[in-house]
């Protein structure tokens, strides 16, 4: 996928509950590499370059949600996978390209299921993904799961929601506080599966020796705020620790929704040490021309 670098050791892990009030869980995740394209939920070590961490939430009733997240984690990570083997070496603008038409490619497959299977129809799924390409992360984005990196004591969000109150916020016609109260905090105004089409978001960053990533769905970020995330990071050092006391603090203050969580954190001599005073920025990758998002309120 790159020219040759020293390589560098991601430990990753992640948790996914149904929380205290829905009966089914329609949250997935996956994390996985080249060598691994069927995804691990536990804490070894990944190669860096080519791996992919994915989190999504479904929606659409009954069963139907956790069938879009599930198809929607296994159908991205089966085309790029796909496509990196055939690839063996690649600019990033490529791929950016090929992360990019994974996901369109899954959200092509669960519209035609959904359009086809009566009870499957209106199926959709938020959808965050991470690639590592070199020394790079991308982060691309569907819809309001989150992730985060933290460094240097300072922990950033990398992604943007697409939802109407993260649009409110923007615009300066609701405060933060206010909106995680507003009635219409549930509508997202893109999600993986809905439209024939999607538009997908795609941020970037350098990886520096000691990040560590949170990659999760509205049912942790809408109960733990960002400075708790950084706590719990700082205090439990290993991911699976980590993962583990944010879903219980998820759960403490409600579980009304399903609970999912990545943790990783990323060490080697492939990675430069960040300087004293650096901290994660998000960088939009390239502008690009825009389809109009149309709402859609979960279920």
């Amino acid at each position: 996928m790159t020219d040759s670098i020293t390589p560098f050791k991601i430990t990753a892990f992640g948790l996914s509950d149904v929380g205290l009030v829905r009966k089914n869980n329609e949250d997935s995740f996956l994390i996985a590499n080249c060598s691994d394209s069927a995804g691990t939920t536990i804490g070894c070590p990944l190669e860096g370059d080519g791996s992919l961490l994915l989190v999504a939430d479904g929606m659409g009733g009954v069963q139907a949600g956790e069938v879009a997240s599930r198809m929607a984690v296994d159908r991205v990570a089966r085309y790029f996978f796909d496509q990196l083997t055939q690839q063996p070496a690649m600019s990033q603008e490529n791929f950016v390209k090929v992360l990019q038409a994974s996901i369109q490619e899954a959200n092509r497959i669960v519209f035609e299921e959904g359009r086809n299977n009566n009870q499957l129809k209106g199926m959709g799924t938020t959808l965050t993904a991470a690639a590592i390409h070199g020394q790079f992360i991308f982060f691309a984005q569907l819809g309001d799961s989150r992730a985060y990196l933290a460094r240097n004591g300072s922990i950033t969000q990398m992604t943007r929601d697409q939802s109407l109150v993260a649009q409110l916020v923007a615009s300066g016609s609701l405060t933060p506080e206010e909106a995680k109260a507003h009635p219409q905090r549930n509508v997202i105004l893109q999600a993986l599966g809905i439209q024939p089409q999607v538009d997908v978001i795609i941020s970037s960053t350098q990886l520096k020796r000691g990040d560590q990533l949170v990659m999760c769905t509205d049912g942790l970020s809408g109960k733990v705020d960002v400075e708790e995330i950084k706590e719990l990071l700082e205090r439990w050092l290993e991911p699976k620790a980590t993962c583990q006391h944010l879903v219980e603090l998820a759960r403490e203050r409600g579980g009304d929704d399903n609970i999912t969580v990545i943790v990783s954190s990323f060490d080697g001599d492939g990675l430069s040490d960040p300087y004293p005073d650096d901290i994660p920025v998000y960088n939009r990758f390239r502008e690009e021309t825009r389809r109009r998002f149309w709402p859609w309120r979960r279920s």
